[in-house]
């Protein structure tokens, strides 16, 4: 995956502290994924994503497929029914496209932040120390409870 990382940032033009504060991560973080010291993470994938929408996913995560999304399947994740939408899906202009895919990644939460919200409000009974157990050399130990 960091090979089709630094392929995306060749192709966009910029160097890596560029690359980096597009995708809104630090620089350090791209380093290591270039070096091969760290693997990739899901927020790295989500932030490409975010910015570059019309990289193909699966592409960046497996080498699967196309690095463009169809212009198919970009308007299906735009919503085709959408008002400002052409009825047909060949005259959709691409920047609109990027555009309706922007505004739709910004009325949807990041799955990140569902997931914390979930952890947050579980409800689980603080947990007591009931005994303790202290082993000596000699083989002996003592309870306390």
């Amino acid at each position: 995956m960091k090979d089709r990382i630094f392929q995306l940032m060749k192709k966009t033009g910029k160097n890596q502290k560029e690359f980096a504060d597009e995708l809104c991560v630090a620089p350090a973080t791209l380093s290591g994924i270039f070096k091969g010291t760290t693997k990739p993470s899901t927020n790295i994938v989500s932030s490409i994503h975010e910015r570059f929408p019309e990289i193909s996913v699966p592409w960046l995560m497996f080498g699967e497929g196309d690095m463009y999304v169809s212009s198919e399947d970009v308007v299906a994740t735009a919503g085709s029914s959408d008002a400002h939408s052409p009825a047909h899906p060949d005259m959709q202009d691409p920047s609109a496209v990027q555009q309706d895919l922007f505004s739709v990644s910004q009325t949807q939460p990041p799955m990140q932040a569902a997931i914390r919200e979930r952890v947050k409000y579980v409800d689980k009974p603080q947990r007591k120390i009931t005994e303790i157990r202290v082993f000596f050399d000699d083989g002996t130990y003592e309870t306390f409870t």
